[in-house]
Order: C-alpha cells, then structure tokens, then sequence
C-alpha cells in the first residue's frame, strides 16, 4: 500500500494527518501480516465475493484496523469521471465493467502497478 499510497501523499495530506497516513499505512502492513499467519481470518476474508457489504466485509476484523477501514471506505465514496476511468482502462487494453465503472485515480494505481 505505501507504494501506492506514496505518490499521493501530498493530495491526502490535505485531508489527514501525517499520523493518520502512516497509521493507514501501518494497518494495512498488519492485516497482511495477519492473513499471512491467521488461517481462520483467512478463510474469513476468501469468503467475501463482490456481493458482499463493505460493512459486513469489516465485520471479520471488528475493532482493528480503523484508520484502513476508513481509508478504504472514502475510496468507495468517491466517483471518478466515466471519461477518465475510460481512458485509463483503454491505456491498459482492459474493457470497463459494472465493478470498474467506478474507480478513481488512486485505486487504478494498484491496477496499473499489477499490470507492471
């Protein structure tokens, strides 16, 4: 997540704090550490599909990683412009579906780091 998170750092300063970047930071570090070594929270999380709620997918971590799970649900808030997802997803060769339709810049930063 630092690798994405990074490049933005400026951007999201301007709506948290250094702390609460880091913090973010921090808690996604955990829960991979956590998915690596937790065979029950792992089953826990494989078991989500699309279908699942943002607040029911949290639900399999209650109490723990707020600052991730606060990050991750104003990325689910914001609506990138159609033209530009468009774009994006036309540099990547890539055809736009019903669950990329709306992505905003920073999400498609781990796309294209994937791509890499």
């Amino acid at each position: 997540m630092s690798e994405v998170l990074e490049p933005y750092r400026d951007h999201i300063s301007a709506f948290w704090s250094l702390e609460d970047i880091d913090q973010t930071k921090a808690d996604h570090r955990d829960l991979l550490n956590l998915y690596a070594l937790d065979q029950i929270l792992r089953f826990a999380i494989d078991r989500h599909t699309i279908e699942t709620l943002f607040d029911n997918a949290w639900d399999c971590t209650p109490c723990r990683f707020g600052h991730l799970q606060s990050f991750c649900g104003g990325l689910a808030t914001v609506f990138a412009n159609t033209t530009s997802v468009e774009s994006d997803f036309s540099i990547l060769k890539w055809e736009m579906d019903e669950n990329h339709t709306c992505l905003m810049h920073l999400s498609l930063e781990g796309v294209f780091q994937a791509k890499q």
